[in-house]
């Protein structure tokens, strides 16, 4: 029985000890190196810098292709691409665009028609009310979610982001696209598809919770189940920033 405790406890230990090892910073070490409480410190700090540096570059390069994808689908509703062209001009153009960027896999005839859509989706009210306010929506959601875009490394004050914005509304430019395509395809009217950008940038989702949210029909029960909903959902520095820096991985 003496024996019997001393090995297990032996076993406890050798386990505390392995889950010790793995909570250390990992150094690959080389040769004629002294590595000490210093370095160790120094390279998990740039290795945090680096992460930080990623996530601000593919936030920033996610605001490019998205500026990218509503320019063109603003011309081809404002130059009347069809009817100037004929009907086949959106294939050409995938056709043409494909050629030229073979490694981008965003130019399908679908993948456009999408970029007219979410032109059109936002800007098919003529109603000079309506359009108010929407702009004032879209300045409550930047507003609202300046400090949580700033955590994702948005650098939110970016000249440059914020001309971005005088086209393309700034919101847009912090949701991925895939998520702007679900938006549009399954939301009724322009007040259902903010609520699910508002809360895509306010809570992190993730493609897959977006889907689970407009499923549940989260818009029509907001006043009933946005409290316990909230608590149940995933950081901004987690799932969304992974998107963010999936969809935009191959863009250079």
């Amino acid at each position: 029985m003496h024996h019997s405790f001393i090995k297990s406890t032996t076993i406890i230990m050798k386990k505390i000890k392995d889950v010790q090892k793995l909570e250390q910073p990992y150094i690959v070490k080389s040769h004629d190196i002294r590595i000490d409480d210093e370095y160790v410190t120094w390279i998990t700090e740039l290795k945090h810098r680096y992460r930080s540096a990623q996530v601000r570059a593919a936030i920033k390069v996610n605001a490019e292709k998205l500026l990218f994808n509503w320019q063109l689908g603003r011309d081809l509703v404002q130059k009347k691409a069809e009817e100037r062209w004929g009907t086949g001009v959106v294939e050409q153009l995938s056709l043409d665009l494909k050629r030229e960027f073979p490694n981008d896999n965003g130019f399908s005839e679908r993948n456009l028609w999408y970029m007219k859509q979410w032109y059109l989706f936002y800007n098919s009210e003529n109603d000079f009310e309506k359009q108010q306010r929407l702009v004032a929506e879209l300045q409550r959601i930047e507003n609202q979610n300046i400090r949580k875009l700033h955590q994702a490394g948005a650098e939110f004050a970016d000249e440059k982001l914020h001309q971005f914005g005088v086209e393309c509304p700034m919101p847009f430019l912090f949701v991925p696209w895939r998520h702007h395509v679900e938006i549009i395809s399954k939301c009724k009217n322009v007040d259902e598809a903010l609520f699910y950008i508002d809360k895509t940038i306010e809570q992190g989702l993730s493609r897959d919770a977006l889907i689970n949210c407009i499923k549940a029909n989260l818009y029509e029960h907001k006043g009933k189940v946005i409290n316990n909903f909230d608590n149940n959902l995933p950081a901004l520095q987690s799932k969304l920033v992974q998107e963010v820096l999936k969809e935009n991985y191959n863009f250079l």
